[in-house]
């Protein structure tokens, strides 16, 4: 693999001082290390250099009356089209047509969201980040293959016959009867809170972070990364939710059309677009409360924990935003500027013992940030 690091587009990998784990990742992660490689060059390449081709056109946009209706306006047609679509995938019930929509949804939020990180971004650092998303893309498509997974550890931990057991009282309490928009966003209101306290405890349990660091990794917030998670988490996750979500359960197409506006709101969560939201700031957790919530800075990263909903963080006292400020684009783990961005070394990562050495800045890196910072420019402090 030694060749494809030379050649410039391999991603960092775990430090020389942590020997054990860099063999494992470099001989026992190279069908996953050639597989980021391959994605790099066939898919990632070729896309990026057609996006380059908007980044002339962004600055055109710049100031103009467009950019600022579509600022305005992205985020609630969005959700409009969102709900609208949902709905018609399933007039007709489950089908086939349902299902065969649900999995393009992600072609085609990638489609509609990657040209307009080009032309409106937050921050041009962001528009590129080497082959982080060739990492990204297996990550997704591994995440699917981890919630079969938890599935069957569900069943092997007996919860499959308490979900059951609960099932008919969450139908029987369920209001069916209410407006399906109304219902739509009841649930996931409902979930969001119980994601909450699960997204908390990730940021306060010391061994919960250690999972869920692989998410905090990331360098750069765009589109696609929101879905890069441990295995895990992915698992621990989905035992945390089967018991409670059981007593919520509306019908499957109410739930279905739920699950496309998490992912459209998802987009708005990590997405590179300046967006101006206002007050929908105060509803959603999005644009800048998760610009926050990556910060290096543990005092400010540790906040936001909504996963679709902010209201949870008001009520709880987690809410984080500061009156006439717009965040930085320095994010990722303040203490650990070397943890592993390959897909290997974020799968073992979790399981080094002493990861506050083996990850922790340089010398050379720590004396970097004890410099003073520009004017204008917060100061930072690394998280944990």
């Amino acid at each position: 693999m030694a060749g494809l690091e030379n050649m410039g587009q391999s991603n960092r990998k775990m430090p020389a001082r942590a020997r054990m784990a860099r063999f494992m990742e470099t001989w026992l992660g190279a069908p996953l290390n050639l597989l980021e490689f391959t994605l790099h060059w066939v898919l990632v390449q070729p896309t990026r250099w057609i996006m380059r081709h908007l980044d002339g056109l962004s600055y055109k946009l710049e100031g103009t009356l467009l950019r600022k209706i579509i600022s305005n306006t992205l985020l609630p047609f969005t959700l409009i089209l969102s709900l609208w679509v949902g709905f018609k995938l399933v007039e007709n019930g489950i089908t086939s047509f349902t299902l065969l929509g649900f999995v393009l949804l992600p072609i085609v939020f990638g489609l509609y969201c990657a040209p307009f990180e080009r032309l409106m971004p937050y921050s041009r650092n962001w528009l590129e980040g080497g082959n982080d998303t060739a990492v990204d893309i297996i990550m997704y498509f591994s995440g699917a293959f981890w919630s079969g997974i938890s599935k069957l550890i569900v069943g092997a931990l007996f919860i499959v016959g308490m979900v059951e057991f609960l099932e008919p009282y969450g139908h029987d309490y369920w209001p069916t009867h209410w407006n399906p928009v109304v219902q739509v966003f009841l649930f996931i209101l409902i979930k969001d809170f119980f994601r909450y306290w699960f997204h908390r405890a990730l940021h306060e349990v010391p061994f919960l972070w250690r999972i869920h660091a692989a998410h905090h990794s990331v360098e750069r917030l765009y589109w696609l990364n929101g879905i890069r998670a441990h295995p895990l988490e992915i698992i621990s996750q989905a035992i945390f939710y089967a018991i409670p979500l059981a007593l919520v359960q509306p019908t499957a197409e109410i739930a279905l059309v739920a699950i496309i506006l998490q992912l459209s709101i998802g987009i708005f969560q990590h997405s590179n677009i300046d967006l101006n939201l206002g007050w929908w700031e105060y509803i959603f957790s999005i644009g800048d409360n998760h610009r926050y919530h990556h910060y290096p800075d543990k005092g400010v990263g540790d906040s936001n924990y909504g996963g679709e909903f902010i209201v949870w963080d008001i009520l709880f006292g987690t809410f984080h935003k500061v009156k006439g400020e717009r965040p930085h684009d320095r994010i990722g783990i303040g203490t650990a500027p070397e943890y592993p961005m390959t897909v290997a070394g974020l799968y073992l990562a979790p399981f080094l013992p002493n990861q506050k050495t083996v990850f922790a800045p340089s010398a050379d890196e720590t004396a970097e940030d004890a410099i003073e910072p520009a004017a204008g420019q917060p100061a930072l402090h690394p998280a944990e």
